[in-house]
């Protein structure tokens, strides 16, 4: 099949090319839209294209394609649009909701950003230097993070600014910092837990440590039963993380463990991809999708779309966000009036 990008410098493109490198034959960068061709997998972005505005364009590759896939990247806002999926044979999409729950799609794993280092021998724990560590911005959650864990130590904690702005590291030592961690906490992102540095923890044999929410066990619902410690607040973080230390045999089972899980989730990954796009075409299941209200009714769709992203939050932290003009109920608001109508 011909893999499409009609987005440019996507962060996770390795890592599609890594779950669909059996059906890739040729890419194309089509950032105009005006590839019509049939057997195609198109990607396309939520942060860079409302899908709404797509459907002119899908129509007209259905009436020539005997077969479509959309690979739909970069939806963490959950920005809707999805009645679009009805054009398509198969829909392969990260960031997990329950707006986008049906035969005939496939949400995978975030996966990691280009560039990670992968394939090396981990550094066991015994020989890393840091407790744990942590580069970022301070916002949601992970300023809970950082006041439970400063006092494990040694510790390598970075503050950069939201802005972009303050100290930085480079790729390469940002994954040289992971591997001589044994830690590494894993707050939620942007707006919701799913993250790039779960996968660069999990690439460089780190342990991470993530979240979940009394009412929402989102990585349950990426990867199913999984090995990662998992936490409601990261003061229980901070209590794990003391016990494990002073067991350090546990400690290096562990991290094997996390290793092995990971590669084998990676494979299985790639094996559900490959028993879809080598299956019957899904478009009747997506067409009955793309019929449910929140998908034909905007409103709706904001109204379910809020009580998602807002599962994802600390209560600390969904404060936090509710009272900054930029936050998400500002996203929210301006994706109605744009293109949610």
């Amino acid at each position: 099949m011909k893999l499409v990008w009609h987005v440019s410098h996507l962060e996770e493109s390795d890592w599609f090319r890594y779950i669909l490198h059996d059906f890739i034959g040729e890419e194309l960068t089509d950032l105009e839209f005006t590839c019509l061709e049939d057997d195609c997998i198109h990607v396309v972005s939520g942060n860079v294209t409302p899908l709404a505005s797509l459907n002119p364009y899908f129509e007209a590759c259905r009436l020539r394609s005997r077969r479509m896939v959309l690979l739909h990247a970069s939806d963490e806002w959950f920005s809707g649009g999805y009645a679009l999926y009805r054009h398509f044979d198969l829909v392969i999409r990260t960031h997990w909701t329950r707006l986008a729950v049906s035969p005939g799609i496939i949400t995978i794993p975030l996966g990691y950003p280009n560039g990670t280092r992968l394939g090396a021998v981990a550094t066991p724990t015994t020989a890393r230097h840091y407790v744990w560590s942590f580069v970022g911005a301070m916002k949601a959650s992970r300023i809970e993070m950082a006041t439970a864990l400063k006092t494990a130590e040694p510790n390598r904690f970075v503050k950069t600014a939201a802005t972009g702005d303050g100290p930085k590291l480079t790729k390469a030592q940002f994954d040289t910092l992971l591997e001589d961690s044994i830690f590494s906490p894993c707050p939620m992102g942007n707006v919701m837990l799913e993250s790039w540095r779960l996968y660069e923890s999990l690439e460089r044999g780190c342990i991470p440590l993530i979240e979940r929410r009394r009412t929402l066990d989102y990585f349950r619902h990426v990867f199913g039963a999984h090995p990662i410690p998992t936490f409601t607040t990261w003061g229980q973080a901070r209590l794990y993380v003391n016990r494990s230390l002073k067991d350090r045999a546990q400690l290096t089972a562990l991290q094997s463990d996390l290793i092995a899980w990971w590669a084998g989730m990676k494979q299985q990954t790639r094996r559900t991809v490959e028993q879809a796009l080598k299956g019957r075409s899904q478009r009747e299941a997506l067409g009955r999708f793309s019929e449910r209200p929140h998908n034909r009714i905007p409103a709706v769709h904001q109204g379910l779309r809020l009580l998602e992203l807002l599962q994802h939050q600390s209560g600390r932290s969904a404060w936090r966000r509710a009272t900054k003009p930029f936050g998400p109920l500002a996203r929210i608001a301006r994706d109605y009036v744009s293109h949610g109508r």
